[in-house]
């Protein structure tokens, strides 16, 4: 982990001189967005969350002080349905995740804002399955809060980015879950985990742009707290955002 981290921090220090260079002030771009897509949760072998999700999405950059810096959020609201082999099934599982990213050009300025850009991200998820499935079984809340090291390549018309996790905490609220005796809530570190995207961005005029895109996201078992864990899981998502930028 620390090698990684290294070498990480240290391409991302190169980007740095980018952020001493002068430049005429001017106002910050502003670019706004609206998405519309679906988002698979597996759990191999134990359970599944599937359903459409809207999105609102932001970013800012041509900062006076950091011209270069690029500041991102994405809110994700879903409704899913929860299937389980041993538990059954519920309908109506709500879903919300967040995405914040700062990002730097890697080497070179990027005035034309092409290239490649290294960063920080911070991601929190959010599920809640309190109420009861098709068996009988009892749900609770379960959220995680995940620190990631985000890398992105931006061409006229692509954007890749790959995300490889540094540390994460999941929060499952197993005391709202229907156990006798009753069950403590359980604090899980999460340290393995990697994701990839790829976005087309399609130019409709000089302010507007429509971007499909898929992302895949793998998180590894993590540690085990009361006999209790955090499985391996896989998340699928895709869909087409609409954004446009302020003028």
């Amino acid at each position: 982990m620390h090698q990684k981290s290294s070498v990480y921090f240290l391409s991302l220090a190169l980007a740095l001189p980018c952020v001493a260079q002068s430049q005429t002030p001017s106002h910050p771009v502003l670019q706004w967005g609206l998405s519309a897509g679906v988002n698979q949760y597996k759990e191999p072998n134990l359970m599944q969350l599937q359903g459409p999700e809207v999105g609102l999405h932001a970013r800012a950059y041509n900062f006076n002080a950091m011209p270069q810096l690029h500041v991102e959020g994405d809110v994700f609201f879903g409704k899913q349905r929860y299937t389980s082999n041993s538990t059954g099934s519920m309908n109506g599982v709500h879903n919300i995740e967040t995405r914040w990213r700062a990002l730097m050009p890697v080497f070179a300025n990027t005035a034309n804002q092409h290239g490649l850009y290294a960063g920080l991200g911070l991601h929190t998820l959010w599920n809640d399955l309190r109420g009861t499935s098709s068996t009988g079984s009892g749900g609770y809340e379960r959220s995680a809060t995940q620190l990631w090291l985000p890398v992105r390549w931006v061409s006229n018309f692509w954007e890749l980015e790959a995300g490889v996790l540094v540390y994460g905490r999941h929060t499952s609220k197993l005391s709202q879950a229907n156990t006798s005796p009753p069950s403590a809530d359980v604090v899980n570190t999460q340290k393995k985990g990697a994701y990839l995207q790829g976005q087309l961005n399609l130019q409709m005029d000089a302010r507007h742009t429509l971007s499909p895109y898929v992302r895949y996201t793998g998180l590894g078992d993590s540690d085990v707290v009361s006999n209790a864990y955090e499985p391996a899981s896989k998340r699928w998502q895709a869909g087409v955002a609409w954004q446009f930028t302020t003028p």
